[in-house]
Formats: structure tokens, sequence, C-alpha cells
């Protein structure tokens, strides 16, 4: 679910919506790159009840269920979030709303993971420069960017397979696959292809009438609201 923390009028991403383990279901809205802003504001969101069910599809059952604590960390400091639910008497299963700014199984913001990865396929930094990104400070530390970056090597082909398949529907002008092919021909190995079809994505999105909040910029929070969208695995 593509949402906006403001009340707009806007078209949301498709909602094509993953279940979580047990019994949460995982939504993954829009919210903006301000954690500080969000956990200052949470009891003021607009966060708009869904109308129905993502797991079992019932209408107009979902209820209130308060909300959890997290944390979305970066390399300077920890900041404690709430994380806004809903209850589905039909299923019984529970409805997370988590911001794009987090991802499932890591307490470190997009945003810092997306640093490393850039570093490391974009710039093709050696972990020695990695690490010097993040001095004085000592996290996150370098098994950590390994991590994070042997995961997104992982899931990157699936992703990249998966987002070819969606630009070839894009009929808005002809040969833009082509192009987008050409481009990504030019880098080597999935993770880097995946990288550079990010601004192919986002101009999808924009033509299908998506709104995206700098999306190429954001480009890990992009890329992973976008595959939760399809169904996919995690990302990173």
């Amino acid at each position: 679910m593509w949402e906006r923390s403001e009340a707009r009028s806007e078209r949301r991403f498709p909602r094509r919506l993953a279940t979580g383990p047990n019994t949460n279901v995982l939504i993954v809205a829009e919210f903006g790159p301000d954690v500080q802003h969000y956990a200052r504001q949470f009891a003021h969101l607009s966060i708009p009840r869904p109308t129905c069910c993502p797991h079992c599809e019932a209408r107009d059952r979902l209820v209130g269920h308060g909300s959890y604590p997290r944390t979305a960390i970066d390399h300077r400091q920890a900041i404690p979030i709430r994380v806004k639910r809903f209850f589905c008497p039909a299923c019984r299963k529970t409805i997370s709303v988590l911001p794009s700014f987090c991802l499932p199984w890591r307490h470190y913001q997009a945003v810092s993971i997306q640093t490393v990865l850039d570093l490391r396929f974009t710039a093709q930094a050696s972990w020695a420069t990695i690490r010097q990104g993040f001095l004085p400070s000592d996290l996150p530390t370098q098994t950590t960017c390994r991590e994070w970056v042997a995961a997104f090597c992982q899931h990157a082909d699936t992703y990249l397979q998966q987002l070819l398949r969606q630009l070839a529907h894009w009929q808005l002008a002809p040969g833009k696959l082509e192009v987008a092919v050409a481009e990504l021909a030019s880098v080597s190995q999935a993770p880097r292809q995946l990288v550079a079809a990010v601004p192919h994505l986002v101009a999808f999105l924009r033509d299908s009438g998506v709104a995206v909040t700098s999306g190429a910029s954001r480009w890990l929070a992009t890329l992973w609201q976008w595959g939760h969208s399809q169904n996919l695995a995690r990302l990173v």
C-alpha cells in the first residue's frame, strides 16, 4: 500500500501483499524519509484503515489494534518508533503498517543499508572504504555490512527478473524495454543491474500514476516497497 501521511488523493501502489509469519500480515506504507518526524507525529498521523483484509479479503472488518514498539537505527542513534496495527476478526490476523524507511528483520534504517550497498555495488568500494564512511562511529560493524551485501546478492536476480517482466508491459513509448535492457547489459552482475534499473522502475511507476517521492534517491525503500507489492521475498 503506497500511502502518504498527508491526506492526498493519489493512486496507490498495487496492493498485492505478502503475509508475514504466524498471525502477522505486513503492509508497507510511505511516510517519507524523516524518521524523527514520524516518531514525533505518530499519534497524529493519518493512517487509513484498509477497506479489506490483505489476507482473507474480508471487507470492512478491520479494527484498530493499537501499535507496537521498534527501533529505527542509523550509525549515530537508535530512534524508538511505533508501528500501527489493525486486526481482522474474520481470519484472526494482525495487520502491521510498516513505514518504508524500515525493512523487516532489520533494525537499521533503509537509508543506512542503502549507503553500504551503494558503496559496494555502485562505487565498487572496498570494505575498508565502506568502514571509513561511518567513522568515527563503530556501527554498523563490518560483519553486519557483509550480511546486508550477501542478502542483497541473494535476492537481486529475483527482483531484477520480475522488474524486467513489469517493464515489458510498459507500452507508453516504443523501445523502452530495449533501451532499459541495453543499459543494464552494460553493467555486470545482477545486484549492480538491479540498482541501475531503479530509474526505469520509478519512471514506470510515475507513468502508471503512482506517486513516488524521491524514488531514485531512496532506491532501496522504493525497490523493497515495489517488491512487496509483487509478493516477492525480502530484499535485504
